[in-house]
């Protein structure tokens, strides 16, 4: 099937597992070269962080490095490109060229975007994920009484008026806008608490997310204003295709904007939803999500059901997608 524009879509924080990419790892050495050279810049051994299983002493699983959030962001972007390289690859192995239109990354995965658009070499991104997550890391736990909350109305749309307006009267912030049904806030965790009980008269459900600060909300403003210091001084490319901005949900391909976005994007909601409709409305058909689990795919089929969802996170999945692609049977890709 002949698709007008592909789009290509990277997960964030919140889709990483213990043995992500592990499969792909031990058989493509694409994927290997890219976890070894972001080894070399974050000093130390990335696959390890993402293959280790949680492990169990005195009858307690202790929380694996994974989901810390100074080894979670690293690892998504490793995980992410290397697939990208990955499918790059096998593409071309079929004799054709992987042209996507369009560029998208969820939060974390915006910089898996920017890279693989050739926005920022592979090593000046590593080194920015690392330091975006020391700096949030460190601000985030500036704030042990704030957090996250997921909405979710199961029968039906959350109105966005009606959304602004409790975040209002709680004082909390939107903090991602992921579907029509799901949305994130953030805020100090009283006024999310008492927001919870409310919604529940309501029959809306929310949840208190696991992570490590109020992250998206006006409260990281410093984290922000620490890292702009870093992206000022990093090269930043002319994107070679549009990557669709989280915060804007502009079609940035200029280094100004793309500095100005990674900036805001720390502090500023990310519109998820309107950058996936931002997206169709310019001619998207085809969404590829590159990354672990298909977190991106199940809220993209929720925005829009009339476009073909397709990922690469293992050998399956990859051959499905270089085999649609192509337009025809395939055999899997020689490993080295």
């Amino acid at each position: 099937m002949k698709y007008k524009r592909i789009a290509l879509v990277f997960p964030g924080q919140g889709s990483q597992y213990a043995g992500m990419g592990k499969e792909l790892y031990d058989k493509y050495k694409v994927v290997r070269d890219v976890f070894d050279e972001a080894g070399n810049v974050l000093g130390y051994d990335i696959s390890e962080t993402c293959f280790k299983k949680p492990r169990l002493g005195k009858k307690i699983m202790h929380k694996s490095d994974l989901d810390r959030t100074i080894y979670t962001q690293p690892a998504m972007f490793v995980a992410g490109y290397a697939f990208f390289k990955l499918l790059e690859e096998a593409c071309q192995g079929e004799d054709f060229e992987l042209r996507p239109s369009f560029f998208a990354g969820h939060s974390l995965g915006e910089y898996t975007a920017l890279a693989a658009a050739g926005a920022m070499d592979f090593r000046t991104c590593m080194g920015l994920v690392q330091k975006r997550a020391t700096y949030i890391t460190e601000f985030g736990d500036h704030y042990p009484d704030a957090g996250l909350m997921a909405l979710v109305d199961r029968g039906g749309e959350l109105e966005a008026d009606r959304v602004e307006s409790l975040c209002k009267q709680f004082q909390v912030y939107v903090t991602l806008l992921n579907t029509k049904k799901q949305v994130v806030v953030g805020g100090f965790k009283k006024n999310l608490s008492d927001m919870s009980k409310h919604l529940k008269k309501e029959g809306i459900l929310a949840a208190i997310l696991k992570v490590e600060g109020p992250f998206h909300t006006p409260l990281m403003r410093p984290a922000a204003d620490r890292f702009k210091k870093e992206l000022d001084e990093e090269k930043i490319f002319v994107a070679s295709k549009p990557v669709i901005a989280n915060v804007t949900r502009d079609a940035i391909v200029d280094p100004d904007h793309i500095r100005r976005e990674l900036y805001e994007q720390i502090f500023t909601m990310v519109d998820w939803r309107g950058s996936v409709e931002k997206m169709v409305a310019n001619g998207a058909d085809l969404f590829i999500e590159v990354g672990p689990k298909r977190v991106l795919t199940n809220m993209i089929r929720d925005i829009d059901t009339s476009v073909r969802m397709l990922n690469v996170e293992d050998e399956e999945s990859l051959l499905e997608t270089v085999k649609e692609l192509a337009g025809r049977e395939m055999d899997a890709p020689e490993g080295p």
